[in-house]
């Protein structure tokens, strides 16, 4: 990847955005941030003048229609174990604290269009690695989950929201009293 900025930014190289978030991060004081549908290939790093990026997506020769990715501040590197992804829409990041390890998890769900088995295939993983962390270290789960907020709310008591068909595999997930 390269660093440094075109003059247009929408005929810039992807890669070369970096530059611009890391800037926009720094002035609005962002330590973490979760990334959504980088269309990054493989899975890497670059290193901006103030974060550090990471992403996770499928091989070069693939299409891409999303990946996952965090930009961490560089001060936090020394806190952090490198992000391990499962696929191309969950990446996770430990994170040392002073009350002990976090994990925060970069999720994009797959949309409503995608089959019920890649919907499986996303969930099944999560809810492994989601079953691994609880009670033993805290847990954010962030991203984007692809659902629609609905009028049927008062069904999931401890989660925020209302969401569709789409993503009720997860939410379910999500609701378990254990991670509520």
């Amino acid at each position: 990847m390269h660093s440094g900025l075109a003059d247009d930014i929408q005929q810039s190289n992807d890669a070369r955005k970096t530059v611009v978030m890391d800037k926009e991060l720094s002035r609005l004081g962002t330590v973490i941030a979760c990334l959504q549908e980088t269309r990054l290939a493989d899975s890497s790093l670059i290193r901006e003048a103030n974060y550090t990026f990471f992403w996770q997506g499928l091989p070069q020769d693939d299409p891409r229609q999303h990946s996952v990715g965090f930009t961490v501040k560089n001060s936090l590197i020394p806190a952090i174990e490198p992000p391990t992804g499962r696929s191309e829409t969950i990446l996770a990041l430990r994170l040392s604290t002073s009350t002990g390890f976090t994990n925060v998890f970069c999720i994009y769900a797959p949309t409503l269009c995608a089959t019920p088995e890649v919907r499986d295939q996303f969930c099944e993983p999560l809810d492994e690695m989601i079953s691994r962390n609880l009670n033993t270290e805290g847990l954010y789960l962030l991203g984007d989950f692809n659902a629609r907020m609905g009028a049927d709310c008062d069904t999931w008591p401890s989660c925020l929201g209302k969401m569709n068909e789409n993503d009720s595999g997860c939410w379910n997930c999500a609701a378990t009293p254990d991670c509520a």
